[in-house]
């Protein structure tokens, strides 16, 4: 069983889903990869926003 919104409900009621499994939207987003240049810091700010990560967000 799949817990559906509403408007996956109306969806499917609707017959623009055949079953409850298509609402589970998967595949929709490509997946979120990144990129080569985004592992270095920038300039200072990035340097501080990397030093003073907050404990429950963890260390890269």
């Amino acid at each position: 069983m799949v817990a559906l919104s509403e408007v996956d409900r109306r969806r499917l009621a609707a017959g623009e889903l055949t079953n409850e499994v298509e609402a589970l939207h998967q595949g929709d987003a490509p997946v979120a990869r990144p990129s080569p240049t985004s592992e270095q810091p920038a300039g200072e700010n990035d340097a501080r926003l990397l030093r003073d990560v907050p404990p429950h967000w963890g260390k890269r």
